[in-house]
């Protein structure tokens, strides 16, 4: 059953100390190549807020229906109290069909009303209320086609060890009305490391564990 959004989120800030997501502004993931002759595929995604735009009023009346901005902040400069501007949040369409004011992927800044990662938030309107479908406290690199109409999303996730920050790269699918894990491919330790084709379910599982223990999935 689809939830209704609420602004309360998850709170893991023991677990998230230190963890700056900001940094994969310029991640480097290598692009992912088709057999044969074909085209090397490449769908990564790199945002750097302060370049990015809204392409309508639509993306700003949006972030007010959501009460995830505040409307009468003036400046950029106090992530806490967030503008409902671009510089703090991205969308992403949910799916070619739908419109953007009725369906959307929104990827929110690290910092923004206190919280120390990019979260990345799906919804959907239904009987004209917005319904949030997913939420990762992750990072949305990469988009791959899929025959359902609703892209493939590739999501980053920070895991602080000792101190020390290790990155998953796990993939989501759609399935039933929302996005559902399916593995993870990457596994990233100072340099991403591909997990190879025999562990991948194996370790599939345990990273899942890893992800519902620390609540990056909500």
């Amino acid at each position: 059953m689809k939830s209704k959004f609420l602004i309360v989120l998850p709170i893991i800030f023991l677990f998230l100390a230190s963890c700056d997501d900001e940094a994969d502004d310029t991640i480097t993931i290598e692009p992912r190549h088709s057999s044969g002759k074909e085209k090397v595929v490449d769908q990564t995604i790199s945002t750097n807020f302060n370049e990015n735009v809204f392409k309508s009023k639509v993306e700003g009346e949006l972030l007010k229906e959501l009460h995830i901005c505040d409307p009468k902040a003036t400046s950029d400069d106090d992530p806490e109290h967030p503008t409902c501007s671009p510089n703090f949040f991205r969308f992403f369409k949910l799916n070619d069909q739908t419109p953007l004011k009725d369906g959307f992927k929104l990827l929110i800044k690290s910092g923004v009303n206190g919280f120390p990662l990019r979260r990345l938030l799906i919804f959907e309107r239904e009987n004209d209320v917005l319904v949030k479908l997913n939420g990762f406290n992750g990072n949305l690199i990469e988009e791959r086609k899929s025959s359902t109409g609703y892209n493939d999303l590739l999501i980053r996730f920070p895991d602080n060890i000792n101190g020390n920050i290790t990155y998953y790269n796990c993939l989501f699918r759609w399935k039933d009305g929302k996005y559902n894990y399916v593995n993870c491919e990457v596994i990233d330790e100072d340099v991403p490391r591909k997990i190879r084709a025999e562990f991948i379910d194996s370790m599939g599982v345990e990273i899942k564990k890893i992800l519902d223990q620390n609540d990056m999935i909500f």
